[in-house]
């Protein structure tokens, strides 16, 4: 200080303190960089096994809606006859009528292991897309809450096939029959094709069915669209 240097050491430790904080800024930078690297291969990973989860959902609810159309028409036909006059039906026309129509109910069973992990994890922060995240919520809800025409329409399956108990097990199909081992009874199938198709209550019951499982093709059909949706905006991420 004596000969006049202050201002000489004043901009040397300037200097030093803005080296240190260029350097502290680079150090968090770079750090900054590697977690957001990180966090981008964890949603990226996280974004690849949602599609192949919610692809899997898509096969197996076309394939559910697929063979709910056919017991539709199944339950169509037989409502048909029972309804005319002239029930000279062949019975194996009839016993695959109720087999694959009053007697059969699909429902898929959704893959959700990854959307649950991510919730249990506390991870769904991870994904950046909000709207993505808002209709994984919203189809997990829908999924989670149920559909109450699925058990009103199980219930009348069971009420169909509690009724009909002493009847039914002759209007097996022909590969049930062979599976079993078992002897067709022309004369007892007849018999019991006409005692299905006469009782008024079993009409009843059958057209109920029917209506319901229309209204759960519906709710299918809008959970088709909630996984479309999750299709594509993961899609969309994905090509970022």
């Amino acid at each position: 200080m004596e000969k006049n240097k202050t201002g000489k050491y004043l901009k040397y430790a300037i200097g030093e303190i803005v080296l240190v904080v260029i350097g502290i800024l680079i150090a968090l930078s770079i750090n900054n960089w590697n977690e957001t690297n990180k966090i981008n291969k964890e949603e990226t990973k996280l974004l690849i096994s949602l599609n192949t989860d919610f692809q899997e959902n898509l096969i197996r609810l076309e394939k559910t809606i697929a063979l709910q159309k056919g017991v539709i028409k199944s339950s169509k036909g037989l409502i048909q006859i029972m309804l005319s006059e002239n029930k000279n039906i062949d019975s194996d026309s009839i016993a695959n009528m109720i087999s694959r129509g009053a007697q059969s109910w699909w429902r898929a069973e959704y893959v959700t292991g990854t959307y649950n992990a991510i919730l249990g994890s506390g991870n769904i922060n991870v994904l950046k897309n909000d709207d993505l995240k808002r209709i994984l919520a919203e189809f997990s809800s829908e999924v989670n809450s149920g559909f109450e025409d699925h058990e009103e329409s199980m219930n009348i399956l069971f009420e169909f096939n509690k009724s009909n108990a002493s009847i039914l097990p002759y209007l097996m199909l022909d590969n049930q029959y062979e599976r079993l081992g078992l002897v067709k009874n022309e004369k007892a199938i007849s018999a019991s094709a006409n005692e299905i198709i006469t009782n008024k209550a079993n009409l009843g019951l059958l057209i109920n069915k029917t209506v319901l499982e229309g209204l759960r093709i519906d709710y299918q059909y809008k959970i088709k669209d909630y996984i479309r949706e999750i299709l594509t905006i993961i899609a969309s991420e994905l090509e970022k």
